[in-house]
């Protein structure tokens, strides 16, 4: 019987099949391994099985209870797998740790590797098949770009990851194969063209070389894109919990021989007897038919679950912005958003999290190397930017110069292990290069995996095999060297045109949430990012880290590549276009512009004026000096522009004075009449009432075939998902986000009345969480409800320190608007703030005296509250400065 052959079962109920059927199987699979898919009609229950498989969660997944969704979240620690595998015969070995199974190959394409102080990628893997013949005679071929080997079946099994697997029958091409085969045992035999595979290796390997963890001083060449694998080391951080059912793998030598369990069919030993094969010339394939895994589970709270089953588990696939878990590093966001604040923003550790009352114990680190713990808001903190690790990152470990004298200022504030130190020392004086082997192996303590958070450090599995713990900055992630290396790019390249209307790539991963850090970190964290990559030279020569610190710390925003728009000068027309001399022009519509009111006298109203508001909805004013786009297309507006683009302007001119609602404001330009700059007002039912939101407003040379350009004066804060912290507005109607129909901007019916009602309804709205792209699908689920309740106590937050900015810094031709404003709804929204103290839902209309809000979720949680009273009295007194009577709330 060949090794090949089915076993009984199969091949009894092969005779009862279509005849047909029969041969399509045969030909297709060969008598390989029956995968649980590959006939239908074969066995429902199989099908079954494999609908009805368990849930896979690996190290680091974020996860919730599947009875209590809207609950705390919990962090995967560990999973236990036991899977049963099917041989290529059909019998079945149950029960086998998934730590015992191997992959048929060594290497694949994307794992990474170390060599040396290298880190690279795998992109391309070259086999060595070690073919066996009937006669005995065994050879090693090496596989690459030719057709040295090919199936005998018809075609390939579409269910085989690989090329070349054990038990395939090849057929050798004979004009090739003195080439590049090695004989083991026997020698060619011309009659024999065909054989089985016994055996897949890999021989040689293409890697793509990412980094060098050498010191910049040191300008080592990387080594060659093809490598021997024996040459190299993997990194693999728990790859027993990565199989999944109809995975190819293989079992340790001897496992089946020594096993002393009973799963073991015993005709299989038998079988293999009877073949007279040896695990010496075969290696077994087995595929994996069924899964058996339990979880292990890090509770916010603390608590530890051990071997719970992953159906009782629900994937958390969105983050909240103030979501936590133990042991993440976290700085303190209040001292980010005080642009007075002298202080370096605290860095802390996570210690315990009240996930319902959106409360977090941290323990924070001071530069003296003290610690000192307490209960604070979720709403004050953000995860540190450099160091949200996770398990299995890949990561370098840094070695400062002992001359450097600034290292005493890392943000952690702690001194540097003694085994860095030592390492420093014992690394000094080696040259490393692809001739010196034995240094080699000494820079692989240098790169390695993160696989666990304790102790308030990151624990780390180096190549070397070893495990540590470090302090986080004592490392860099893969994930920042990346980004980093993109970001300069970016910098020494032009930015093009159509930077500004890029749609943005949404960042949210189920284990990580990136946020802005302090203008006031940047000293201390340009010095230790800059210290860090002293090991890229090629970094460190272009400079970019430093623009990089501050447009990650700088609260303004302003410095973001994403506002920074090259926007296309105006055409001058030529001879025989249509043209019209604004000279002129008498925009008829505008004249009494001319006329306008005295406002100023009584523009301020005392405290608690009721009266409708005298500041003009619709004004041309002169100074746009402080525009957003004052450099951009109109800067350089000649006097001949195109008739149709300036009668476009005038219309929408028109429309604005005629149509706009008594929440929005406009003030255009009577010497740049393609800028425009507006005031929404944040209205009642949603967690922006009574806030004022500007915007800077330019018609672009082509408008309106192509829409306007909408920049958000946001103050350094990010209050919506659509609104960033840079300026950017990401709205479909703009062409800055996805959208059909209506959706869309439409140079025949689109107006700039239509965009500003679209902010106003579409963006600041009742749940604004629901905006970021598909997380409507969340809508009426416990945990998207929770999330979004969450989102809005934030929003309100932001919105009040928004109202302080713009108390201080309110934008031109607004001030008085700011004044009057707050001077006849500042009451109202102390008021609110008051409710929402005493437990009203924040957006819901408090003045009814009820206080829950939508759905009966409850009041706000102690986290908002605690922030909230905070804010309340800078508001009371921001108001006061502008002589409007908070007295009852200074009490």
């Amino acid at each position: 019987m060949s090794m090949l052959d089915c076993d009984s079962d199969f091949e009894n109920y092969s005779e009862t099949s279509d005849s047909e059927d029969q041969d399509d199987r045969e030909s297709t699979y060969g008598g390989n391994a029956r995968c649980i898919l590959s006939s239908l009609d074969e066995s429902m229950e199989k099908i079954d099985d494999f609908l009805a498989y368990g849930r896979g969660f690996v190290h680091g997944d974020l996860v919730r209870t599947s009875t209590d969704p809207s609950g705390q979240l919990g962090r995967v620690m560990d999973v236990d797998i036991v899977v049963d595998l099917e041989t290529t015969s059909g019998e079945l070995i149950k029960d086998v740790n998934s730590k015992k199974l191997l992959k048929l190959r060594s290497f694949a394409p994307g794992d990474y590797v170390a060599h040396g102080p290298w880190l690279g990628r795998v992109s391309i893997v070259c086999d060595v098949v070690t073919v066996l013949f009937n006669d005995g005679a065994r050879c090693e071929i090496m596989t690459g770009d030719t057709d040295i080997l090919m199936p005998v079946s018809r075609s390939s099994n579409e269910d085989v990851p690989y090329p070349y697997y054990p038990g395939q029958r090849v057929k050798i091409n004979l004009s090739a194969i003195s080439k590049t085969v090695r004989w083991l045992c026997g020698s060619w035999n011309t009659v024999q063209d065909e054989g089985t595979v016994c055996n897949v290796e890999v021989g040689l390997v293409h890697v793509n070389w990412i980094a060098s963890a050498m010191d910049s001083k040191r300008d080592i060449p990387s080594p060659s894109a093809l490598q021997d694998p024996k040459n190299l080391t993997l990194l693999v951080c728990f790859p027993y919990v990565n199989w999944q059912l109809g995975d190819w793998c293989t079992l340790p030598p001897g496992y089946l021989t020594n096993s002393s369990s009973s799963s073991i069919a015993p005709q299989f030993i038998s079988r293999m007897q009877k073949l007279g094969m040896d695990d010496r010339y075969f290696k077994e394939m087995f595929v994996i038919v069924s899964t058996k895994s339990k979880v292990d589970v890090l509770w916010q709270n603390g608590d530890f679950s051990v071997g719970l089953d992953p159906h009782s588990l629900l994937p958390v696939n969105n983050i909240g912005d103030h979501d936590f878990w133990l042991e993440q590093f976290v700085l303190e966001k209040v001292a980010l958003e005080d642009a007075n604040a002298s202080s370096v923003p605290r860095l802390g550790i996570v210690k315990h999290v009240d996930a319902q009352e959106q409360l977090v114990k941290v323990k924070w680190r001071d530069p003296n190397g003290g610690s000192s713990e307490e209960m604070v808001s979720a709403y004050e903190l953000i995860e540190h930017p450099d160091f949200s690790y996770n398990f299995g990152d890949v990561v370098l470990r840094l070695l400062p110069h002992y001359e450097n004298s600034e290292w005493h200022d890392m943000p952690l504030g702690g001194v540097l292990t003694r085994s860095v130190l030592s390492e420093r020392s014992t690394l000094k004086n080696k040259h490393i290069d692809e001739g010196h082997a034995e240094h080699s192996t000494a820079y692989l303590s240098r790169i390695g995996n993160v696989i666990g958070f304790k102790d308030d450090g990151v624990e780390v599995r180096w190549a070397t095999g070893l495990t540590s713990m470090v302090q986080p900055f004592e490392i860099f992630g893969l994930d920042r060297l990346e980004s980093y290396a993109s970001i300069a790019t970016i910098n020494v390249e032009a930015v093009p045109e159509n930077a500004g209307k890029e749609m943005p790539e949404q960042e949210k991963q189920p284990s990580l949430k990136k946020e802005k850090a302090a203008k006031d970190s940047d000293k201390v964290c340009e010095k230790d990012i800059l210290n860090s990559c002293s090991l890229f030279s090629h970094f460190s020569s272009i400079g970019f880290l430093g623009y990089f610190a501050k447009s990650l710390f700088g609260p303004g925003g302003s410095s973001s590549l994403l506002s920074r728009k090259n926007i296309p000068e105006f055409q001058v027309l030529k001879s025989g276009e249509e043209n019209l001399d604004v000279n002129d022009l008498e925009l008829e519509s505008f004249n009494q512009h001319e006329e306008k009111d005295e406002v100023e006298d009584t523009a301020t109203h005392s405290p608690g004026n009721k009266e409708v508001g005298l500041f003009k909805q619709f004004d041309i004013v002169d100074d746009y000096s402080n525009h957003h786009f004052v450099s951009g297309a109109g800067k350089g507006l000649t006097s001949q522009v195109k008739i149709a683009w300036l009668k476009k302007v005038q219309k929408e001119w028109g429309i604005l004075k005629k149509d706009l609602p008594d929440n929005i404001y406009v003030r255009v330009y009577e010497e740049r009449i393609d800028l425009l700059r507006a005031c929404i007002v944040g209205a009642p039912g949603t967690p922006y009432h009574d806030g004022l939101f500007f915007f800077d407003i330019s018609f672009p040379h082509d408008y309106p075939n192509q829409p306007p350009l909408v920049h958000y004066i946001s103050g350094g804060l990010r209050l919506n998902p659509n609104l960033y912290e840079s300026g950017k507005v990401c709205l479909s109607l703009l062409k800055t986000w996805m959208g059909t129909g209506t959706e869309e901007w439409s140079p025949e019916s689109s107006t700039i009345l239509q965009v500003l009602l679209s902010l106003q309804a579409l963006v600041l709205n009742e749940k604004p969480y629901f905006n970021e792209a598909g997380y409507d699908k969340q809508m009426g689920r416990a945990e998207g409800e929770k999330n979004s309740v969450a989102y809005n106590e934030n929003a309100f937050l932001l919105s009040c320190k928004s109202m302080l900015y713009l108390l201080r810094h309110p934008p031109k031709h607004f001030e008085e608007l700011v004044e009057e404003h707050f001077a006849r709804r500042s009451r109202s929204i102390l008021l609110a703030c008051k409710a929402y103290m005493d437990g009203t839902q924040v957006g819901f209309p408090w003045e009814s005296g009820r206080t829950e809000g939508d759905g009966g979720n409850g009041g706000c949680s102690t986290g908002f509250k605690i922030m909230l009273s905070k804010l309340i009295p800078k508001l009371a007194a921001g108001f006061a400065e502008k002589g409007i009577d908070c007295s009852e709330f200074l009490k």
